[in-house]
């Protein structure tokens, strides 16, 4: 490539970045408001318990798991993960269950976990992960994702830790680790980026972001609130409870509105 070509093709990224670094965040509904609905487990007789609540001053919802599973779910409408990749949240865990592998299903209960859920992109699949996704959507639903990253609040395995969900290898599991308990901590992950270490590929829009309390394989109590969802350039400061640049809300498809 002649030297002009090259300089330009410079110019370009570093425009490009800059334009991702000054992108507004994008603050999400608060979690238990009317945008957020409810997610049944297929096979789950029993349903986690979602209570909008005041904690510490803070909007949130309290999650609280008796030998039970069940979430709360966000549709998106327009998240784009080039100018906004990193996604960042509070929660603070109460009561977590004691498992030993979380790599197994019987261990595969958490206090508090966030999915960050994609499409399935038929362009981009084998002819078997083709004939899986439809017996999937066969079996439960046409809503099915195609891909999700799974955020989880574990003392089993370290921050950063990675391993495939133990039901499916579609649901890639990311340990955020583990504060200490009724203490809020905030999370903060590169969406994008782990999602092209994980799948192999630029992500997608997101279709939706979920949030979980469950403890029903291993038939004990979980107790977890969650707060303050928001998606953020990769340059951006992370919030702290001194100030945090002021965030854009936005409608979600479904047709909600912002919380009030």
């Amino acid at each position: 490539m002649a030297r002009g070509g090259r300089r330009a093709r410079l110019v370009w990224a570093l425009c490009a970045l800059g334009a991702a670094a000054g992108a507004e965040p994008v603050r999400l509904p608060d979690p238990g408001t009317g945008a957020w609905q409810p997610l049944p487990l297929r096979g789950v007789e029993r349903e986690t318990r979602y209570t909008p609540v005041r904690v510490d001053g803070i909007r949130a919802v309290r999650a609280e798991s008796d030998c039970s599973a069940s979430g709360l779910t966000l549709p998106l409408g327009d998240i784009d993960l080039q100018a906004t990749p990193r996604l960042r949240w509070r929660w603070r865990v109460d009561h977590a269950p004691q498992t030993v592998d979380p790599r197994v299903k019987e261990g595969d209960d958490f206090a508090a976990r966030v999915y960050v859920l994609f499409p399935f992109v038929a362009a981009r699949a084998s002819v078997w992960e083709r004939l899986r996704y439809r017996a999937g959507v066969t079996l439960f639903g046409e809503n099915l994702p195609g891909g999700a990253l799974n955020y989880v609040w574990t003392r089993r395995e370290p921050a950063g830790t990675r391993w495939d969900n133990p039901f499916t290898r579609q649901s890639k599991m990311i340990s955020a680790g583990a504060g200490p308990l009724a203490q809020w901590q905030w999370v903060d992950v590169d969406v994008a980026e782990d999602h092209r270490s994980l799948f192999g590929s630029e992500p997608p829009a997101p279709v939706a972001l979920a949030l979980m309390s469950d403890s029903d394989n291993s038939c004990q109590r979980a107790e977890a609130l969650f707060a303050d969802f928001r998606f953020a350039a990769a340059g951006s400061e992370a919030p702290s409870g001194r100030s945090a640049r002021p965030a854009r809300r936005i409608g979600m498809r479904s047709g909600h509105g912002e919380a009030p």
